[in-house]
């Protein structure tokens, strides 16, 4: 759990910062001059309130963790609209719940233009990329079985979402997958391989429907590196077109490609632990 919440510091730290930031010009607009020190612990502390709460708001609905980023941004930009005031001295009418009308109608405003037409429609000509690397201590071949599409049974996927697989009539490289999505919603992609050098290499192509009816397409590559015997580094990056402007801020502050990651260690532990990675190594010190 505490892997998963680190995964989504970037959402914590908009929506916990820019509400902190936002008390604290709350603070220097409605009382008169106080030392810096009032400020900085105004802020320190109420970073570390709104933290705790957003961490309550992803465990209780982590479905509706994309207003946390959402209510951030709007905070940010209305403690900027505050101080601005403050300087120029025409903040009277943002003082209290005025400045607290603000942030609530930017956040209404930003969620809109992010679910807008306009916004899928930018995103249709935008594409995504994402990148993760890092340490794994596992051997290859079981990197290989649990990342790439086709290497083992659909439920052995890392993600835990693979529900069906079925390579194409036609042509060996072309696969066709179907992922698991919310509300008995699936995605559905065609797959088609561009190199395939087990276990060391993998790179396709992929295009289909999203959960939400989303069409997308893009690229996925693969390159686990060994480092000794039983441990590799692996580096995964993705190139996908078609998501609304929505759809890409949530996936970068999801960390999606770093969620994979963890997931994939996660289904190697639990798997593999008493053989190879942390929970062998562990083992082995107590000896």
């Amino acid at each position: 759990m505490l892997t998963l919440l680190l995964r989504h510091y970037r959402r914590f730290a908009v929506f916990s910062g820019g509400l902190a930031l936002f008390c604290t010009a709350e603070l220097a607009g409605t009382m008169p001059a106080l030392p810096t020190i009032s400020y900085v612990g105004t802020f320190l502390i109420s970073f570390i309130a709104f933290s705790i709460a957003a961490v309550g708001v992803y465990a209780l609905i982590p479905r509706r963790r994309g207003f946390l980023e959402i209510i951030g941004m709007a905070a940010f930009a209305t403690a900027a609209l505050l101080f601005y005031a403050l300087r120029y001295n025409f903040d009277g009418y943002l003082q209290g719940v005025g400045g607290g009308v603000v942030l609530v109608l930017l956040a209404g405003l930003i969620w809109a233009g992010l679910h807008s037409k306009l916004s899928r429609k930018i995103g249709a000509e935008t594409t995504w990329r994402d990148r993760h690397s890092g340490h794994v201590p596992f051997p290859a071949r079981l990197i290989w079985r649990h990342v790439v599409p086709g290497a083992a049974e659909p439920d052995a996927h890392c993600t835990g979402m693979m529900a069906h697989y079925q390579e194409d009539d036609e042509d060996p490289d072309t696969v066709h997958v179907t992922f698991k999505g919310r509300k008995n919603r699936a995605a559905q992609y065609t797959l088609t391989f561009l190199e395939r050098d087990q276990p060391s290499a993998c790179r396709f192509f992929f295009q289909g429907t999203e959960a939400d009816g989303t069409v997308v397409d893009g690229i996925f590559s693969l390159r686990a590196t060994v480092l000794e015997r039983d441990t590799c580094f692996l580096s995964c990056v993705e190139e996908r077109s078609g998501l609304s402007i929505g759809s890409l801020v949530e996936r970068w502050f999801d960390d999606a490609l770093g969620y994979q990651h963890d997931k994939l260690l996660e289904k190697l532990e639990t798997l593999y632990g008493e053989t190879y990675g942390t929970r062998k190594s562990s083992m082995m010190a107590v000896e």
